[in-house]
Formats: structure tokens, sequence, C-alpha cells
């Protein structure tokens, strides 16, 4: 990957002559789903594992940008990811913050004892996981048949991220038809 960003190009370029759009939004959305229960579950770390990962995993996509900017290809990297990477992040950093309460849980019970203070945190945050999967397994589909086409304009990819959150937001609001207003995800309070 550094030897084609030093040649002028993204490693995104030829990613479907190497790999099916299907097994390569497979690939993706378990990558994605396992980093995020990951950084979920760190926080039985009292909460520094969580803080870790999505930490480690922020470093890592600004210094991509930062490299690509070297050479050029920031606005090229931009372009593969804003369709899939509005949601994706919004869903690692949701993850997180499901995993800081578990931490958060054993640092400060609350009057309760750690194991039902924990206990508690779990369930709660925990119902924050399905959405999440579900909205990864979107961002996956979008990053295997969307990202990597180079046929789709900046214009419809900054369409489908920003809808694509719209959706997010409405999806944990409770936000739907055939839903009340006041049954979507509440603030996760341990």
């Amino acid at each position: 990957m550094i030897a084609s960003v030093e040649r002028g190009e993204l490693w995104t370029v030829n990613l479907l002559n190497v790999v099916p759009s299907s097994v390569l939004s497979i690939q993706l959305l378990t990558n994605n789903i396992v980093v995020s229960l990951f950084a979920f579950c760190a926080g039985i770390l009292f909460g520094l594992g969580t803080f870790y990962i999505v930490g480690l995993n922020g470093f890592m996509l600004g210094g991509v940008f930062a490299f690509t900017a070297q050479h050029g290809l920031a606005q090229r990297l931009f372009e593969f990811i804003v369709a899939h990477g509005i949601v994706e992040v919004a869903c690692m950093v949701l993850a997180g913050a499901a995993g800081v309460s578990l931490g958060e849980a054993l640092v400060r019970p609350a009057g309760a004892s750690r194991t039902a203070a924990f206990s508690r945190a779990a369930r709660r945050a925990g119902k924050l996981l399905v959405p999440i999967g579900l909205l990864l397994a979107g961002c996956g589909f979008i990053e295997g048949f969307v990202s990597p086409d180079p046929d789709v304009p900046l214009w419809a990819r900054l369409v489908i991220g920003v809808g694509y959150f719209g959706i997010m937001i409405a999806l944990l609001r409770g936000g739907f038809p055939g839903r009340h207003r006041h049954h979507g995800l509440r603030p996760i309070r341990t």
C-alpha cells in the first residue's frame, strides 16, 4: 500500500480486480463488527481498553490521511471513504461509548455492588450492539459495492454517506414508522 501511494495511486483503485464486491463486503463488515465488539468488550478493563481501541483506530485513520495528503491523494481517499465512513466511524464511537459505560459501572457502581452495576450496564449497553451490527453490515455493503466503484461520482457518495447517517440517527432514536418516538434507545446510565 505504501509503495502504491508513493507512486501516486491509492491501493483502493484496483480493489475490485483482486476481490469480488460480495467477498470484499463480507470481509469488511465482519472486520468492522469484530472491532466494534472488541471496543465494547474492552470496557471491562475499566474503560481503558475501549479508549485504547478507539484511539488506536482514530490514529490509524489520521495517519493514513496524513500519509496520503503528503502524496496529494487525500481527496481521493476522502472520496473512497465518505459513503461508508461517516456511519462506520460513528458506530465505532458508539460501541466505544457503550464499552466505557461498562468500565464506569466498575469504577463507580452507584450504590450497588460492582457485579450488579456491571450487569445492569451490560444489559443496557448491549441493546446498542444490535443496531450497531446492522448499521455496520450496511457499511460493509456500501464499502464493498459503492466505495471502490470509480463510476460513482462524489456527489452520490456524499448523498449516500449523509443519508445513511440520517438513517442511523433515526434508527437509534426510534423514529421509523410504526414505532413510538419515546421507545428509541435511551442514553446509557449506570
